[in-house]
């Protein structure tokens, strides 16, 4: 029976979450064994362009440059209007910019995706729950170098309240009705990226 007093029963809207994009950077892509690359771009691009959609604040976790490479180039272009945070820490919560940004936003719901699940997405999402906010991790925009490993990070971050979810299920939360003025976007987006369109 699910627990009325869950605070993840109160749906993702435009106005109650953020999105963070975890190092979508191409130096990391070759780690990545747990999904097919192009797969993995494309969900990506998917995530961003959602937030681009219903305007959602974003933060861009990732330095470019050596061994790390560049952002991908496929999502390059919808990083602009995210707030860019450079840490040197596997979790975002060690940068103080990171944790100022959020604190002024003021939204209990964080959306997240990137590189790798197990490691700084999953220290993340830890940190962030710790820190009494609502995490959800959009799967297939994260990865990691085993099947193993990844089934072991969703478990641990299910198991300490963290919703394991996909960027079409997000979309459509944050849409509500295909006759919002995001619906027709949602509909290019679902048929330019994801399955149910044929891509």
């Amino acid at each position: 029976m699910s627990n009325p007093n869950s605070p993840y029963l109160v749906k993702l809207t435009r106005d109650n979450c953020v999105l963070v994009l975890v190092d979508f950077l191409t130096g990391f892509l070759p780690g990545i064994k747990t999904i097919d690359h192009g797969t993995f771009v494309n969900n990506a691009v998917a995530l961003a362009k959602i937030g681009q959609i219903f305007e959602l604040p974003t933060i861009v976790l990732g330095d470019e440059g050596g061994f790390r490479g560049q952002f991908f180039p496929e999502i390059a272009p919808y990083l602009n209007r995210g707030v860019h945070v450079e840490r040197h820490t596997p979790s975002a919560w060690g940068a103080p910019r990171f944790v100022e940004t959020l604190k002024q936003w003021e939204r209990p719901k964080v959306v997240i995706g990137g590189i790798s699940i197990d490691n700084c997405t999953l220290q993340t999402v830890l940190d962030l729950l710790i820190n009494d906010y609502e995490a959800y991790v959009v799967v297939e925009a994260c990865g990691t170098d085993s099947a193993l490993v990844e089934q072991a990070a969703m478990m641990r971050l299910t198991q300490a309240g963290a919703v394991m979810t996909n960027w079409v299920s997000v979309a459509a939360e944050l849409m509500q009705d295909w006759q919002t003025p995001e619906g027709e976007k949602i509909g290019a987006l679902y048929q330019e990226y994801s399955r149910w369109g044929g891509g």
